[in-house]
């Protein structure tokens, strides 16, 4: 059901369960290894003060993989969505942990009784209105959703039900959430006088006289700062510099490139094959013996070839073989296999019934009760919605649209351009049972059928340890890191740097599956060298610069950024006891310090601009508070120190319905920011501590 597939994308809810011995062994090699950690020491993190162990952690990660297994009838799951689905339980844990203390603490509930109404009431949830709304009328209607409560069971799997309690869980959660963000933003509210504040903060303009001395007009190199000082500085304001665990790394790679010997080795290849392929009475068994890519079996169109060999193939007998040719770095053979007259395109319906050896002629018992259903004036989209476990067509009624030769899997393919206009047919893939009806067909037109071989360029393995033993050398020779600029410099290499490789980053730059080097990052000592790291086709060999810790940035770490900030508080009292100079009249001002006085029009909170130093934010907010006609002492900005004044202030009159404005401008502002900002507090003040990256 595509609903319970689009909420189950949100809540990320759990479907099965794996048992502990499961994630035992998973984990089992962990703490044999050499980690040096104990069971005690089994904490992927922390969260409101609960510690999370590593293997109650990974068994809801093992639930959650089995239920992505499920809904994609796949029983392989790669790297990355392994890592995607990890990120996700770990959140949603947050999410539980943080949240569901709120609900019990306010006693918000989501009662059987409103559940119900939920589902089968005189209001539905949109999402329930939209899984039983009739894809062909766009009307919903509420029976459908009795008729499939009363017949779920009908599904001997149980994948039906099991989908529907999760679904279930899925909008009562939901209404939960919705009750307690709602009875915040019911708290909120707007006074008058912040509404007029925000009012004329947001319309308030002033017109501006003012004279400035920038920073820049006093060399960096005339003003010395002391290490007490930036000591000073530092405990005064290291709360603003807040961090996360990073590291700082520079490296370098090594590519790996097919060779010439690798290029000859794949045309000797191709060209050894061309005249057996030419006389070879069964196409599909060579190209299974002999070509790097597999045999494709479908028919095609006159111009969905590609452009360098579509008029040739056209205007060819079957037996006709062009090449070899050099195609995206792979040589090819190409052979007009077959010719057929088909349809250019089919549309077509399907009900999939997902695949149990153990129980196939069930399963195909039940397709075929399902055909004979159809066959005499059965509703397709309710037995579709009903039996289906293809969640994007369910929804649909089944419906596929229309499509090309080739777009669907070969056994599917084939039945639908090979039947007639009408038919209904049951087929076999590696999907599933599927029950199939031919919408319509478009117009016969004569397709080829085409068998490739091919024979890529690649690196050998002999290539592969060429450049491997290269980037050895490099790692072996720079170990210690202090020639390490040098070596790039000499071999003529580029130096690439990554400054902010946060702990649980997935990857460095755009180096795929790179979490290795993560890892070592945050295992090495500053200035080691790392040995050569193979990602994909290179090799990376890196250099640790510094790793900065959790939590504060040490001075160190921002000593010049502190020292351009000293250096600007003295510039600043210099050139304030410049700017006194004149004193109350801005022409005198500017004359005895060689100015002129400038202006700047409309100026507001909005825009906090001149003309001459940019945003100077501090300093409109000083002037939009002053009087007018009033010069005003020297004010430190972001580029140097002005003396400015107010001519005038744009003359606006507070609206009669300042009231209503304020509902509508700050208490929405307010309202769409309330789940958001609630949220990440909870979060912030439980503390969470994430140890992911130790295990991961």
């Amino acid at each position: 059901m595509a609903v319970i597939e689009k909420i189950r994308g949100k809540a990320n809810l759990l479907l099965v369960f794996v048992g502990f011995s499961l994630v035992a062994f998973i984990l089992g090699d962990f703490f044999s290894s050499n980690s040096g950690m104990s069971s005690s020491d089994a904490n992927i993190g922390e969260i409101d003060g609960k510690k999370i162990n590593v293997m109650d952690f990974e068994e809801k990660v093992q639930v959650q993989l089995n239920n992505y297994k499920l809904q994609s009838n796949s029983e392989n799951v790669d790297q990355n969505t392994t890592e995607q689905i990890r990120e996700q339980t770990w959140n949603q844990l947050i999410n539980e942990m943080v949240l569901t203390p709120q609900y019990e603490k306010l006693g918000i509930t989501c009662s059987p009784k409103e559940l119900l109404d939920m589902v089968q009431g005189k209001n539905p949830h949109p999402q329930v209105k939209q899984a039983f709304t009739d894809p062909k009328t766009g009307v919903f209607n509420p029976a459908n959703v009795s008729n499939f409560l009363k017949n779920m069971d009908n599904d001997q799997t149980g994948k039906t039900r099991q989908q529907w309690v999760v679904f279930e869980k899925a909008i009562r959660e939901e209404r939960i959430q919705q009750k307690y963000y709602n009875l915040i933003k019911q708290g909120l509210y707007i006074s008058k006088a912040e509404a007029k504040d925000d009012f004329f903060n947001r319309t308030k303009t002033a017109s501006v006289r003012y004279v400035t001395l920038n920073y820049a007009s006093i060399a960096d190199t005339t003003i010395a700062v002391t290490d007490a000082e930036l000591k000073t500085l530092y405990n005064a304001t290291m709360k603003k510099y807040k961090q996360e665990a990073s590291a700082n790394i520079d490296y370098v790679t090594f590519e790996v490139y097919p060779s010439d010997v690798d290029r000859q080795a794949a045309m000797f290849a191709i060209n050894k094959l061309t005249e057996e392929f030419k006389v070879t009475e069964n196409d599909s068994m060579f190209v299974a013996l002999n070509s790097d890519s597999p045999f494709n079996p479908a028919f095609n169109k006159k111009g969905s070839l590609p452009l360098n060999i579509d008029s040739i193939m056209f205007s060819s007998p079957v037996g006709f073989v062009m090449g070899p040719y050099l195609e995206n770095n792979v040589y090819k053979l190409a052979k007009v296999s077959a010719v057929k007259m088909l349809p250019d395109s089919v549309k077509a319906s399907h009900i999939l019934l997902k695949m149990d050896p153990a129980k196939k002629d069930a399963i195909l018992a039940t397709a075929d009760s399902i055909k004979t259903a159809l066959k005499g004036g059965a509703n397709f989209a309710i037995l579709a919605f009903q039996y289906s476990t293809d969640e994007g067509s369910k929804i649909k009624g089944g419906d596929l649209g229309w499509f090309s030769p080739g777009m669907m899997v070969a056994e599917f393919n084939d039945a639908c351009f090979n039947g007639a206009k009408g038919d209904y047919t049951i087929v076999e893939s590696q999907f599933g049972i599927h029950i199939i009806h031919i919408v319509d067909q478009g117009k016969q037109a004569r397709q080829l059928r085409i068998a490739y071989v091919d024979k890529k360029i690649e690196p050998s393995s002999k290539t592969y340890q060429a450049v491997y033993s290269k980037a050895n050398g490099f790692a072996s020779k720079n170990a210690k890191g202090d020639v390490f600029e040098k070596s790039i410099t000499e071999e003529k290499l580029t130096k690439m740097s990554e400054p902010n490789i946060f702990e649980n980053a997935r990857q460095v730059g755009a180096m795929e599956n790179s979490r290795e080097l993560v890892r070592w990052a945050f295992t090495a000592k500053i200035g080691e060298v790392s040995k050569a790291f193979e990602f994909g086709n290179r090799f990376v060999v890196a250099k640790l610069n510094e790793r900065k810790e959790k939590g504060y940035s040490t001075l160190e770490q921002i000593k010049d950024q502190l020292t351009a900030e000293v250096r600007r508080d003295k510039k600043a009292t210099m050139l304030i006891e410049k700017l006194n100079k004149g004193g109350q009249n801005l022409d005198a001002v500017a004359s005895a310090n060689g100015q002129t006085v400038q202006t700047a029009d409309n100026v507001s909170f909005a825009s906090p601009v001149f003309p001459s130093s940019g945003m100077e934010p501090y300093v409109v907010g000083y002037l939009m508070n002053s009087k007018a006609g009033q010069v005003s002492a020297p004010i430190k900005g972001a580029s140097g120190v002005f003396v400015a004044q107010v001519v005038s202030f744009a003359d606006v009159k507070e609206p009669s319905d300042l009231a209503a404005e304020a509902k509508q401008q700050l208490g929405s502002q307010l309202q769409n920011r309330s789940q958001y900002e609630t949220y990440n507090a909870l979060r912030e003040k439980a503390g969470i501590v994430d140890r992911r990256s130790k295990f991961y």
